[in-house]
């Protein structure tokens, strides 16, 4: 039972039962294909209009270009909280919830809240918040693993609920089934971040 009386089958439900998503029961699964030399997981709560995932690419390019280091033996993780959680939802999803308008994401080109996800390549336009090869999909295709969790989808739930736009589990539950493809879900941001320092992986912070 989570807080508010609200039971784990209730907060998921509805979820998209595709392989694009980790079962919650075996969530830490994936964990054990990070088999790279070098392993990093990066703590993301502020899109800061795309700014992580410049950060991302400079990681990645920086082991290849800089070190010489094949990109099959660098895992880069980027677990995704609070105010960067739209990065990872689908566009039916930003257009219902104005989630531009509530998570603070202005369209460039239109110089209004956005309405789709900026952050994935379908999106990308000039000017944009980010260049095709610092999409979300594209930094998937190099590797890049990106995870979110239940509780970070409540708290989206509970901002988009005070703003009369449903209940809270019924938006939670639609949030968790318009994830993005290949997106990692986990029970737990904190305890994942855990989980994976335990097995060696580094841990940064960015802001």
């Amino acid at each position: 039972m989570f807080g508010g009386g609200v039971t784990l089958p209730a907060m998921l439900g509805g979820m998209r039962a595709d392989l694009a998503h980790t079962d919650l029961l075996h969530a830490d699964d994936w964990m054990s294909a990070l088999t790279g030399k070098h392993r990093t997981v990066f703590d993301v709560a502020e899109h800061r209009n795309g700014g992580p995932l410049h950060r991302a690419r400079n990681f990645l390019d920086g082991w290849r270009e800089g070190h010489h280091v094949p990109e099959q033996q660098v895992n880069l993780v980027i677990g995704i909280q609070g105010d960067a959680t739209p990065m990872l939802l689908s566009d039916a999803l930003w257009s219902r919830y104005r989630l531009g308008e509530h998570f603070a994401v202005t369209d460039p080109a239109t110089r209004a809240p956005a309405t789709k996800n900026l952050f994935i390549a379908a999106n990308v336009t000039t000017p944009g918040l980010v260049p095709a090869d610092l999409s979300v999909d594209a930094l998937q295709r190099r590797g890049v693993r990106f995870v979110i969790c239940v509780y970070t989808l409540r708290r989206a739930a509970g901002i988009l609920s005070a703003a009369g736009l449903g209940a809270p589990e019924e938006i939670a539950a639609a949030l968790a089934g318009g994830l993005l493809p290949g997106v990692i879900e986990v029970p737990a941001m904190v305890v994942a971040l855990a989980q994976l320092q335990e097995r060696g992986v580094t841990y940064v912070k960015v802001s």
